[in-house]
């Protein structure tokens, strides 16, 4: 039983033992006042029916109101404490369920390799890195060498983004590229089968570049990215990322599914937090990326659970510096007025210095 229900219980016997007290002061009271005119019928002989009679008469509803009384108080403690029972007993469960899943997602990430030098959370830094550096190799084909060919309009920068997204995911090759291309619109097929060709190409130019050991880079607005990974990239992570990112949106639509009477959104809030607490802060770059893609999209559907809940709040900002910022998309607070990122807390109190 929880604090405030205790204090409940203990506010009603301390009820019911002043209200006990009260009516037995009020019925020797009342007793003592209705029973003296009465007590000597003729002369100094008492009259003992007379007297029996009284008591009997006045004291019956005097006790039979309070004992009414406290027996409803006991049915309603007991009423309470059977609610209480059932509420730990749904906690319980699904406090079980959410550890149960949330140790399948520390497995998740322990059972992720890419080569044979990179494991665990590691790997979500070559991956994001992977990520900026496909996002940028296919706007920079776009922007300086693709020659559209019956396009009515411009490739937008977020379709030109879902493009590379899904190259990075699913990668180019016989299998992968037929997966692309079933998810794309018709008019921007012809698009991507020219950028899987410049891709494919390119893939030969860093994989010599890696034999000499030097790092392949790609051309950004402030310079350039190098990228010092030890694969060749855009061949795809989705054996590494798919499983992991389906297991943590159920974790995370498990716990604000939560029934309201029971958990608060507080509540929620910081189990949310517990697993925050799990996630690097190149996973919480890599969630915000796939959530603003075709892929991750229920993230931010219905309900916006990055928004919500504030997972992706110890994101590094300045790292998130391709196609969408976090803080321009999300806000500093939630409609809960929970700050969304710490980072700005921080340099908050840099300033304050």
């Amino acid at each position: 039983m929880n604090k405030i229900d205790e204090k409940k219980e203990d506010i009603l016997i301390k009820y019911s033992t002043n209200l006990s007290a009260y009516f037995i002061i009020i019925a020797v009271i009342g007793f003592c006042i209705l029973m003296f005119p009465f007590a000597f019928e003729s002369g100094n002989t008492p009259n003992y029916g007379i007297i029996g009679d009284t008591i009997g008469g006045l004291l019956n509803p005097i006790i039979a109101v309070p004992a009414t009384l406290l027996t409803f108080l006991a049915f309603w403690v007991q009423y309470k404490a059977n609610e209480q029972q059932k509420r730990d007993l749904q906690i319980e469960r699904f406090e079980n369920k959410f550890y149960a899943m949330l140790q399948i997602h520390r497995d998740n990430v322990n059972e992720i390799y890419i080569g044979q030098t990179l494991s665990g959370r590691k790997s979500f830094i070559s991956m994001f890195n992977e990520l900026k550096f496909t996002y940028y190799s296919v706007k920079n084909y776009y922007d300086k060498g693709y020659k559209p060919l019956n396009l009515q309009s411009d490739i937008s920068d977020e379709v030109l983004y879902n493009i590379s997204y899904l190259i990075f995911f699913f990668g180019i090759g016989p299998n992968s590229s037929l997966i692309v291309l079933d998810m794309i619109d018709e008019k921007y097929k012809g698009f991507f089968l020219s950028v899987e060709i410049f891709i494919k190409d390119q893939q030969v130019l860093w994989r010599d570049e890696r034999k000499k050991g030097k790092k392949i880079a790609v051309e950004i607005p402030t310079g350039f990215f190098e990228l010092d990974i030890k694969y060749i990239p855009c061949n795809g992570q989705m054996s590494k990322l798919s499983h992991y990112v389906r297991h943590l949106f159920q974790l995370v639509k498990y716990v604000d599914d939560g029934d309201d009477k029971i958990f608060s959104y507080e509540n929620k809030y910081n189990y949310i937090a517990t697993i925050r607490a799990q996630l690097s802060s190149h996973e919480q770059l890599l969630l915000f990326y796939n959530a603003i893609s075709i892929l991750g999209k229920p993230w931010l559907d219905v309900t916006n659970y990055l928004k919500k809940y504030c997972i992706i709040k110890s994101t590094p900002l300045p790292l998130a510096s391709f196609y969408k910022d976090p803080k321009s998309l999300l806000g500093e607070v939630n409609e809960y007025n929970k700050v969304m990122f710490e980072w700005v807390e921080i340099k908050n109190r840099m300033a304050e210095l």
